[in-house]
């Protein structure tokens, strides 16, 4: 091989991967900024726990700490468009104890979470 022909595919090469490394940098950055971001519960306060799974009247009324997780065979009515606003958060049972938790009059075992769900939902006034 010749030096000068190993210099020129070097360069030649060099400006290749370069430019792949920002085309494909570009479309990675895009689709990580693309995903939707979940946020993350806000912590429980000091000494409080979350309702447990195993609660009776939980289950019985069936709330669930996170909307995405709720049974729609089970809870139709949560498929309806008006039911999106129907939260903990905007609950006329719920009072807030932080960000993300609050005291649910129904569910005495805890805190429940601000976008929490349960059939017994009623609209604040």
């Amino acid at each position: 091989m010749k030096p000068d022909m190993n210099r020129r595919h070097f360069i030649k090469n060099a400006g290749i991967w370069l430019a792949s490394l920002t085309f494909f940098g570009f479309f990675i950055r895009k689709s990580a900024t693309a995903a939707p971001k979940s946020k993350a519960p806000a912590a429980l306060p000091a000494g409080q726990v979350e309702v447990p799974a195993t609660d009776p009247v939980a289950s019985a009324i069936g709330y669930v700490g996170d909307v995405k997780k709720i049974d729609f065979k089970k809870y139709p009515l949560r498929k309806k468009a008006d039911a999106k606003n129907q939260l903990c958060k905007t609950c006329s049972l719920y009072t807030p104890s932080n960000d993300g938790w609050g005291k649910c009059t129904m569910l005495t075992n805890g805190l429940v979470a601000a976008e929490g769900w349960c059939a017994s939902w009623n609209k604040k006034s």
